[in-house]
């Protein structure tokens, strides 16, 4: 028997009916087929998410997929969902804090190339097989200080010398990683 947690009675067991999911923090998210409690004394409700870390991944990729723009509150997920903080993320995308900030708080529209490399940065580090993210594939993007001018002869400079053994053998680590530069 299951007791409510606020006040001792015995709870209502609903499993018929969409949860309102919003501690994930969005507004649309609905979850059909969990077990749902609600106490008749007092009103409390909750429910049994199970595997939240893969919920977040699915809830990630319907996010990711849709062809509307990011909402401030999906722009927040995403960031979370890397496990950056804000200021990170927004030095990931080459923005100021404060612009950043306004895409978060919906006080700005993101622009379109933002809004894909947003989504980029997720896709590249969902790891679907574990339902979890991993964000030590993008550490190397913070340190990159990615210059606004090129030299006359950018060809001569950027040279790239790559032996056979780098790309005729398996990969056997990460190649966007701390070693990255």
């Amino acid at each position: 028997m299951n007791f409510c947690w606020e006040c001792g009675s015995t709870l209502t067991i609903i499993k018929d009916k969409p949860y309102h999911y919003t501690e994930c923090g969005l507004e649309n998210v609905y979850l059909h087929g969990i077990i749902q409690y609600e106490c008749s004394a007092c009103g409390e409700t909750g429910a049994e998410i199970p595997r939240i870390k893969e919920l977040h991944l699915m809830i990630g990729k319907y996010i990711v997929c849709q062809e509307e723009s990011l909402t401030g509150a999906e722009i927040r997920f995403l960031r979370k969902e890397l496990g950056l903080k804000a200021r990170d993320m927004a030095e990931y995308l080459s923005v100021t804090p404060q612009a950043y900030s306004k895409w978060e708080n919906s006080h700005n529209r993101i622009s379109p190339v933002y809004d894909k490399q947003l989504r980029l940065l997720y896709v590249l580090n969902a790891e679907e097989k574990f339902g979890r993210v991993l964000h030590e594939g993008i550490r190397f993007l913070q340190r990159l200080k990615l210059s606004q001018t090129a030299s006359s002869d950018s060809t001569a400079e950027h040279r790239l010398e790559i032996a056979a053994h780098e790309w005729l053998m398996p990969i056997t680590e990460p190649l966007f990683s701390e070693t990255c530069l």
